[in-house]
């Protein structure tokens, strides 16, 4: 469905809204898994957090409150006939791929991979994008982001969005196999778009040419592009009839195994997602078996109230719930993170007149505020049976930046980890996800 109501939407909802390694497995492990059904016993990585006393391994469990995971063992026991898809949302931390990238490639290893899944035009608007794809355009454009706005174009679920000026354009997708191991080489590719886009070449990393089929559904945004080929980089050549934008790519191998998705964008709220008003919709183009939700950082830096943030985590449920109705959904919470904090200093001019000049120094304190937001979820969770990861208690909790500092595992900023600290809490969620569906059946 075309979506050029968005910018209009966001527009009102902004003004009145609130604020808001595991290594890679060889192509016999990939055939066994394709061609029988998987045994998802024992399938949590053997990571060693001894090494870190402050992390509560005993706390590192999925809260179901409730809810029936059964459903996705069985699922998950099916990847040799079909795909099992995981749809992850968040803000910065998802943003870098790195968790992501390790939860992606931990069920990978173990049950197949289904492709490199979504990828989004992050460099092309601006920001940055994780190391283990390339989304390009040789084409002059407007683009926008989640947070940026207005949007200088139409926005979709994936936050970041291009419209190539001339109506002939090309777009670079590659999933950088020869610099990366977890790279996915690809055979299926589908472009998301408000409106219709038509191939015309497709070329590989050294110019050759592609044989392809690509087909389009009237009442959906996008292309479905079927290489003859395997490739890990592709060159698409496209036209329009008119002006056509462009929000990021699915790149697929087998119709079997794991897709794991990550849509993550710098600065996001669960309100900045609410404010595309479809988000629900789009993400369904991804047939999620799983969504997982983690957001609340962003929350802890603005004014928004704990009350605000379950309206607005309410939102988010019920609108992914009405399309994604066969969809299982996971809340996780932020990590205990600091804040600069801000003094000031009195200067007196020679007139006598008094100015306040205030100024951040490296004097860094807890951000209280991330805790109410993490009980805010948990309580949204319990109140709606919502499973929730309580990854502020499994980082270990009250202190536990601190600690995450002292160890390499957090960045000097406070707020973001390290790749290490990425990594790290990859393998913890993946252990959580994946003992929650085993202890399901």
């Amino acid at each position: 469905m075309i979506r050029r109501t968005h910018l209009l939407l966001a527009g009102v909802i902004a003004t009145f809204g609130a604020f808001c390694f595991v290594p890679d497995f060889n192509d016999d492990n990939q055939a066994a898994v394709r061609e029988n059904a998987v045994d998802i016993s024992g399938s949590a990585t053997d990571f060693d957090v001894s090494q870190y006393s402050f992390i509560k391994a005993d706390s590192n469990y999925i809260d179901l409150n409730g809810d029936d995971w059964s459903t996705l063992a069985y699922k998950l026991k099916e990847t040799a006939t079909r795909p099992f898809s995981v749809v992850h949302i968040g803000d910065s931390h998802i943003q870098a791929d790195v968790s992501t990238g390790r939860i992606r490639k931990n069920f990978q290893k173990k049950f197949g991979s289904g492709g490199r899944g979504l990828i989004t035009p992050l460099k092309i608007a601006g920001t940055n994008e994780p190391y283990n794809y390339r989304f390009e355009t040789t084409a002059a454009n407007t683009s926008a982001k989640l947070l940026k706005m207005p949007w200088m174009t139409d926005m979709g679920f994936t936050g970041v969005a291009f419209t190539p000026t001339p109506l002939k354009f090309d777009m670079k997708l590659s999933t950088l196999v020869k610099s990366n191991p977890d790279g996915d080489n690809f055979n299926r590719v589908r472009i998301f778009t408000n409106g219709k886009i038509f191939i015309d070449r497709i070329l590989t990393e050294s110019n050759q040419d592609v044989k392809f089929t690509a087909s389009a559904i009237d009442d959906e945004d996008y292309v479905d592009i079927k290489l003859e080929s395997m490739e890990p980089s592709i060159t698409v050549n496209a036209h329009s009839f008119e002006p056509v934008t462009i929000f990021g790519a699915e790149l697929m191998g087998n119709d079997s195994g794991v897709r794991y998705h990550a849509i993550g964008n710098n600065g996001a709220t669960y309100s900045s997602y609410n404010r595309l008003g479809s988000m629900g919709c789009d993400i369904a183009r991804l047939d999620p078996d799983l969504v997982v939700v983690s957001l609340g950082t962003n929350e802890a830096f603005s004014n928004m109230l704990p009350d605000m943030l379950e309206a607005e985590i309410d939102y988010l449920v019920k609108d992914i719930k009405q399309f994604n109705p066969s969809a299982k959904i996971l809340l996780t919470t932020p990590m205990e993170c600091q804040k600069a904090q801000r003094v000031s200093r009195t200067q007196r001019s020679r007139s006598g007149q008094r100015r306040i000049v205030y100024s951040v120094t490296q004097n860094y304190v807890i951000n209280d505020k991330v805790k109410k937001m993490r009980d805010a979820i948990i309580k949204y969770g319990n109140n709606h049976s919502i499973p929730v990861y309580d990854w502020y208690n499994v980082a270990g909790g009250d202190g536990a930046s601190t600690k995450w500092l002292d160890s390499g595992l957090m960045s000097k900023d406070r707020i973001h980890d390290t790749f290490l600290g990425y990594e790290v809490t990859g393998d913890l969620t993946y252990n959580a996800i994946i003992n929650a569906i085993t202890s399901s059946i």
